[in-house]
């Protein structure tokens, strides 16, 4: 859920005002993209959109299932297990995880995380074999049993964790604190795969958030500030020695990895830009002008056709417009999300 805030104040003028598109159903979701879109606050109407490459399909959950997902998606991920595709939703307000048989988009499991009446609130999901782990805004990690869809442990760590990175054995978790303004988290807990233990937190930089293991030991972590006096940073984390490296005070929103490279979108520049993880240098030249964009929501890259994909949000009230890019930055292709589309998965069956 990005720009936890920017949504609370809009929900008082609330309207679409484009022409919502009618869903249609593909035969098979083999080749294309998945978006998943947050949809708004307490307005029940996450969903998931498909794009063939021809016909951008909406509300494909809704059509399968003849229900919605719920209230506010998070995050998702495809993972394979034993030979059958899955896709595995965050869905936050709801606080549900909702398990989807990947071809046929059909719900295979709803699982519920709650710790007695109260929602736990799942944010993000890293699939790690055959289990999950998920983060929750009420200071815990979640790990699911892929096999039996089932939440085996729950892992203590600190305030409203927002993101994770898995590293060898180790899962790194960003305590953003961001439900406790102005005071906020600056810790990250590391959590033991192998014995579910957090066997280290330490101190990064005020209101952490994303971040991207690179090859070579280090861990580029968003530093969101208090959107006031302390700015927006980019850190380098030594991951091995739990050490912050260095901070780079700089107006990213989203980052993606390309091999050695660091891609970010620069909100002042209206751009994406790039660093080298492995000379840590960082690339002047602009890589794709995104100052058009309405509402720059997020940026994605595909690997398996080397794409980029930038989301512009259109006002968070409107149906996103998802834009593609080729290496070097040509639009190539655009395509309708739903409400405030905020991950991507990439099919190239």
């Amino acid at each position: 859920m990005k720009n936890f805030f920017v949504f609370l104040s809009i929900l008082a003028i609330y309207s679409c005002n484009k022409k919502p598109i009618e869903p249609i159903t593909p035969s098979q979701y083999e080749s294309g993209v998945f978006s998943l879109n947050e949809g708004l606050f307490e307005q029940n109407n996450a969903s998931i959109s498909f794009y063939d490459g021809v016909v951008s399909y909406q509300q494909i959950f809704r059509s399968e299932n003849g229900r919605g997902l719920g209230d506010t998606a998070n995050d998702f991920e495809a993972y394979n297990l034993n030979g059958k595709e899955y896709l595995i939703v965050t869905v936050d307000i709801s606080s549900q995880v909702e398990i989807i048989d990947r071809e046929t988009m059909k719900s295979v499991a709803q699982i519920p995380f709650f710790n007695g009446s109260e929602p736990r609130s799942p944010r993000k999901v890293v699939v790690d074999g055959p289990r999950a782990f998920v983060c929750n805004f009420d200071g815990t990690v979640g790990v699911i049993d892929l096999f039996n869809n089932s939440l085996v442990e729950i892992i203590t760590v600190g305030s409203n964790p927002d993101a994770m990175v898995l590293l060898d054995d180790e899962l790194f978790v960003s305590n953003s604190g961001g439900l406790l303004y102005p005071i906020y988290d600056s810790t990250v807990s590391v959590i033991n795969t192998a014995t579910y233990e957090v066997v280290s937190s330490f101190t990064t930089r005020m209101n952490p958030s994303e971040m991207i293991a690179d090859g070579y030991g280090d861990i580029y972590l968003i530093s969101r500030g208090n959107y006031a006096d302390i700015p927006t940073a980019l850190l380098r984390i030594d991951a091995a020695n739990r050490t912050v490296v260095s901070i780079t005070e700089r107006p990213i929103s989203s980052m993606t990895q390309v091999g050695d490279w660091l891609y970010y979108f620069d909100q002042d520049l209206q751009g994406v830009y790039r660093l080298n993880m492995m000379t840590e240098l960082d690339d002047p030249t602009q890589i794709i002008d995104l100052s058009e964009f309405e509402t720059f929501f997020s940026l994605h890259y595909d690997s398996a056709s080397s794409l980029f994909y930038a989301v512009d949000a259109n006002g968070y009230v409107n149906s996103s417009t998802i834009h593609v890019y080729n290496l070097s930055g040509e639009g190539i292709d655009t395509f309708q999300g739903g409400l405030n589309t905020t991950d991507l998965v990439f099919e190239n069956e």
